[in-house]
């Protein structure tokens, strides 16, 4: 064969096997890849940089309606038009942003000139195009006609004055009566199809009414409560809702439904609960008359400081519901009540139980889409972690482990940018959701989201590996670790994490959480996520294995057979063997303790001193066996910590979590489905 015939045979050889090459890779399928996910998202945002300097809280402060600085109200116009008022100065930075402060879509800036406000401002509306304000300051802007509500003009604060009196106590034209009188509360009464008609409400704290502008002398039945017509102060009715005896139920809240007005009231930590005026906590007029549809009410007790009653409202539809520090509304309600407009009757909400409160306990509600958010100054409710809950229709859940636990306003904003919807968040707290800019104020994204971003284990590994939309897992451990522990991570940080073991259903306050296992059994447990538009849920359930411990009988066994054959097949020692040896094979397992005795292990040498690191968590289960305490399979352990230890370390299911270096005394009872309980309380030292 020729060279040149060699060549050209060769290259047919190739084109051959490129071929082939090409049709074995297109028939073939495509190796699996992994799609990488993103981080976390932060269901959390601000508007710009919040931050803000602490204000003057005024009587507010006083009777706990608001336990420290922050934002009070947020009130939206458009999306470039937002405004906040509370008890702040130099909010965002703005020196003249005191009190008062307006997001123009772009950046804060002050309404009006420094210094322009000396005390709190509680609520803001836009009556007849302008902004108006209510709260505990005099002369704003200046104009002493300005005490306790002002309205924007566009380019000053003035005051709604009083016209035709002589009166100048607190400035020629001023509302005022007397020093101590204050408002809180504003609403818009809608009369017509235009503005020319509408009517301004107010109420608060007017001990004998609004000043006629005569020295000595008020507007008739203006006591706690009043209406502004754009011209002139008067009464809602020729009657007043209040007498001389209840005048201290200071109106914080009104609502309107079709042409009925509902007014209610808190009452100032300076009486008691009174029995006989309880029912002042809630007013409703109807167009003809005043009636308190609320007879049956009870005080509160260990729940909230420095004051009683009905905090704030909340309409939807043709309920109105109702919050605050009360307890046993109509025989039926703690601290959250619907009333139903259409038969004035009161109904508990899907058993609402706060944990507790300092100040009131709910401080604001409002409705986002087909779920009811409640905030206030709780630390969890029902089932939740933080201080603001929201029913999804079937279940109470959280916003997040970084929730506020202070929260004064909340407004929902629905569809701002397409079909995004959103909650703000008005607070007394700081870096709110974890966003360091976001103090005092949050926008929570209703994410409708309900995944784990991440789930890892302290020992052993997840079989399968861990996959978003994969729910179902396995984990095996060795015999000699007593737990596991489980940090999952949501895909947006604002979902709410409930764990459920066998010890039951609760809500997640960090990234952790530990399992006990016993040896030689499996123990359950399932991580339920849920988005914060509620609309779905997504559980995730692992089952943990733990190995049963090896006996000292099967290791000596092991131990001989591996020495001598002749010794593994015969109990009958050979004589060049030693005969303790014998001995010690048959009174090793005798030595051993029973397992269905723990007590007798627990003695059988020094307890050690467990130690656990500041924002770690130790097991009661852990402790047990540092206490020499060897835990039955099957028995619940129970963990308690000394009031006194509460600073260093506190309870976390059925584990301890160090919260501050020092010394902690811990008190663990394990209970075995049969035979008597053991408790041991050690000292555990937090690093």
């Amino acid at each position: 064969m020729t060279s040149r015939v060699r060549l050209v045979c060769a290259r047919i050889v190739v084109a051959l096997v490129l071929v082939a090459a090409w049709s074995l890779a297109a028939v073939a399928p495509s190796p699996t890849v992994r799609v990488a996910r993103a981080a976390q998202v932060n269901s959390y945002s601000t508007l710009g940089t919040v931050s803000y300097s602490a204000g003057s809280c005024g009587v507010d402060n006083a009777s706990g309606m608001v336990s420290s600085p922050g934002v009070k109200k947020v009130l939206k116009v458009s999306n470039s038009e937002i405004y906040v008022v509370g008890c702040f100065t130099n909010f965002a930075g703005v020196a003249a942003a005191d009190y008062v402060a307006k997001w123009d879509g772009t950046a804060w800036s002050a309404v009006g000139a420094n210094d322009d406000f000396n005390g709190i401002v509680h609520d803001a509306v836009i009556y007849k195009g302008d902004l108006h304000v209510v709260g505990e300051f005099n002369d704003a802007g200046g104009d002493v006609t300005a005490d306790m509500i002002a309205r924007w003009n566009g380019s000053a604060w003035v005051g709604l004055a009083v016209t035709g009196g002589t009166n100048t106590q607190f400035g020629l034209g001023s509302p005022r009566d007397l020093a101590g009188d204050y408002l809180t509360a504003l609403r818009v009464q809608e009369n017509g199809a235009g503005t020319s008609d509408d009517v301004l409400l107010a109420g608060g704290y007017l001990y004998n009414g609004i000043n006629n502008g005569t020295s000595g002398f008020q507007i008739s039945n203006t006591m706690n409560l009043a209406t502004w017509n754009g011209s002139n102060w008067g009464s809602v009715a020729a009657s007043s809702p209040f007498t001389s005896a209840a005048r201290d139920y200071v109106v914080h809240d009104i609502e309107t439904v079709g042409s009925n007005i509902y007014v209610s009231g808190f009452r100032t930590n300076n009486v008691s609960c009174s029995t006989t005026y309880r029912s002042y906590s809630f007013h409703k007029y109807n167009g003809s008359s005043w009636s308190r549809p609320i007879t049956t009410l009870a005080c509160p007790v260990g729940f909230g400081v420095g004051g009683f009653g009905v905090y704030t409202m909340e309409t939807v539809g043709t309920s109105i519901y109702l919050g605050g520090n009360f307890v046993g509304m109509s025989g039926v309600a703690d601290h959250l009540a619907v009333f139903n407009t259409t038969n004035d009757t009161v109904a508990a909400f899907n058993s609402f139980t706060p944990q507790f409160g300092t100040g009131v306990v709910v401080r604001s509600i409002t409705s986002a889409g087909s779920q009811l958010f409640v905030g206030g100054s709780f630390p969890g409710v029902t089932g939740t972690s933080g201080g603001v809950a929201r029913w999804t229709g079937s279940t109470w859940q959280g916003i997040g482990r970084n929730a506020p636990s202070v929260v004064n306003a909340l407004l929902a904003d629905m569809s701002y940018s397409g079909s995004d919807s959103r909650v703000f968040i008005g607070s007394s707290n700081t870096d709110i959701g974890g966003v360091a800019a976001a103090d005092g104020l949050a926008a929570l994204a209703v994410s409708a989201t309900s995944t784990l971003d991440s789930m890892t284990v302290s020992v052993g590994a997840l079989s399968p590996a861990f996959d978003p939309v994969v729910t179902s897992y396995t984990v095996s451990i060795p015999n000699g670790s007593a737990s596991v522990d489980f940090t999952v991570l949501a895909s947006t940080s604002g979902s709410s994490i409930k764990r459920t073991n066998s010890f039951g259903t609760m809500a997640l306050s960090s990234d952790t959480e530990t399992l006990s296992v016993a040896e030689g059994s499996t123990e359950n447990i399932s991580f339920a996520v849920n988005g914060v538009s509620g609309a779905s849920t997504t559980t995730y359930s692992i089952a943990v294995t733990r190995a049963a411990a090896t006996t000292s009988s099967s290791s000596s066994s092991s131990s001989s057979s591996s020495s001598s054959s002749s010794s593994s097949s015969s109990s009958v020692p050979s004589s060049s063997e030693p005969a303790t040896t014998v001995a010690a094979q048959t009174t090793s397992p005798a030595t051993s303790p029973p397992a269905t005795t723990p007590q007798t292990a627990a003695t059988s040498s020094t307890p050690s001193s467990p130690s656990v690191k500041v924002g770690k968590t130790l097991t009661g289960t852990s402790i047990l066996k540092g206490a020499q305490v060897t835990v039955v399979s099957g028995a619940k352990v129970t963990v308690k910590v000394a009031t006194s230890s509460a600073k260093y370390c506190r309870v976390l299911g059925t584990a301890v979590k160090g919260v501050k270096s020092g010394s902690c005394r811990v008190t663990v009872t394990m209970t075995p489905k049969k035979g008597k309980a053991v408790t041991k309380t050690v000292t555990v030292k937090v690093t």
